[in-house]
C-alpha cells in the first residue's frame, strides 16, 4: 500500500499530522479556519494533541508552525467530510491502516515488542542494581544497629569523644583499633557487631549499638546533665574549649559572696546554673568557663573563670529581677 501520509506511533496509538492531512486533502480554506469549522466534535487529549511542525520558507529558513497530532480515527472522519476524490482516497487509506493495526498478528507483534523493550530496560536496571546488591550482600549486618557517630552527632560530639566518654565509664575498651564492651555488659543486648568482608581483605567487625544500647548511652549522658543539642537553650550552646586560662578562678561560694548572697545557700544553686548553662567541662578537666578539681579524698568541685562567673552572676541577677 502506497504511503499517503506519514504515520507515527505514540504509545499504543497511531497519529498523523493535521497539517499534512490538510495539505493532502487539498483544502482550499486557511488551516486555522478549517480547524475551527470542523473540530467541534473532537476532544483534545483524546482525539488530538497540540504540537509543532516546521516548513522551509522562500529564503531557506525553517519556520515553526502550530500543528496537531490527530488519531487515525479522527483523520478518517475528517477525510469523510471532504466530498472529493482525495477525501475518499484518504478515508480508504485510514480504514486499511486500522485494519492492519487491529489484526491479531499485529497486536501480538506489538505486545512482543513491548515485552522485549521492558526486558531490555530490566536488564539495564539490573546491571545498575546488581553491583549495589552484591556490595550490601557483603554486609552481614543486623537491622536496627546504629553507629556511635550517629548518636554523638545529636549531642554535638564526635564519635571519638563519645567513645572516650564510654571508655572512662568502663563500658567499652579498645583492643588494637577495635572497640569492645566489657564482659559485664556483653549479654545485656546493648551492642551488635557488623561484619564486613571487603574484596580480597580480611573480615572486619565494627561495634554498633542496639536500640537498647542507644537508650543506655542516653541515660549515661543525662546523668551527667548532657542533653541533645536541639534540647538546649540556643544561648547556652557552649563549645568545649580547652585553651589555657591564666586569670583568676572563682569558687561558687566566692561568686555568691560577691553578690552579697549566703554562700551556703547559693553554692548548690550556682552549680545547677552551671549545669543548665553547660559551663562545666565534659571531656576535659577544664574549658574557657570552668575547671574540675579533685581533692586528695577524690571529691570533685568546680571553679569558674571570670567569663564563667560573669555568666552565672548574670543569670542570678535575672532571677532576682523576676
Amino acid at each position: 500500500m502506497e504511503e499517503l501520509i506519514k504515520v507515527k506511533t505514540q504509545g499504543d496509538t497511531q497519529v498523523v499530522s493535521a497539517r499534512e492531512l490538510y495539505k493532502g486533502l487539498e483544502i482550499a480554506q486557511r488551516f486555522s479556519r478549517w480547524v475551527s469549522n470542523n473540530w467541534d466534535m473532537f476532544e483534545e487529549g483524546i482525539d488530538f494533541n497540540k504540537c509543532t511542525s516546521s516548513t522551509v520558507v522562500n529564503n531557506g529558513a525553517v519556520r515553526e508552525l502550530d500543528d496537531y497530532a490527530i488519531t487515525i480515527d479522527m483523520a478518517k472522519q475528517l477525510a469523510m467530510m471532504v466530498r472529493s476524490e482525495k477525501g475518499k482516497q484518504y478515508r480508504l487509506y485510514f480504514l486499511e491502516l486500522e485494519r492492519k493495526w487491529n489484526d491479531p498478528k499485529e497486536v501480538v507483534k506489538r505486545g512482543y515488542a513491548i515485552l522485549q523493550n521492558e526486558n531490555k530496560q530490566l536488564k539495564i536496571e539490573n546491571g545498575i542494581l546488581k553491583p549495589k546488591a552484591d556490595k550490601y550482600d557483603r554486609y552481614l549486618s543486623n537491622k536496627g544497629l546504629i553507629t556511635i557517630t550517629e548518636i554523638a552527632k545529636e549531642y554535638g560530639m564526635s564519635g571519638r569523644e563519645l567513645n572516650k566518654f564510654l571508655h572512662d565509664k568502663r563500658i567499652i575498651y579498645k583492643k588494637g583499633d577495635k572497640w569492645f564492651v566489657y564482659q559485664r555488659y556483653a549479654n545485656d543486648g546493648l551492642v551488635g557487631y557488623e561484619i564486613y568482608m571487603p574484596e580480597d581483605r580480611e573480615i572486619r567487625r565494627t561495634l554498633k549499638w542496639t536500640t537498647k544500647g542507644e537508650q543506655f548511652i542516653r541515660s549515661l549522658l543525662e546523668d551527667e546533665s548532657i542533653v541533645p543539642v536541639l534540647e538546649r537553650p540556643s544561648q547556652m550552646m557552649i563549645e568545649e574549649d580547652t585553651a589555657e586560662y591564666d586569670g583568676a578562678w572563682f569558687t561558687a561560694s566566692e561568686i555568691a559572696w560577691k553578690l552579697n548572697l549566703n554562700p551556703k545557700e547559693y553554692a548548690k544553686h550556682i552549680g545547677r546554673i552551671a549545669n543548665d548553662c553547660r559551663l562545666k567541662p565534659v571531656f576535659a578537666d577544664h574549658n574557657r568557663y570552668c575547671r574540675k578539681i579533685v581533692d586528695e579524698y577524690g571529691r570533685e568541685s568546680y571553679e569558674y573563670t571570670a567569663q564563667g562567673a560573669m555568666i552565672i552572676e548574670k543569670k542570678i541577677m535575672e532571677e532576682m529581677e523576676v
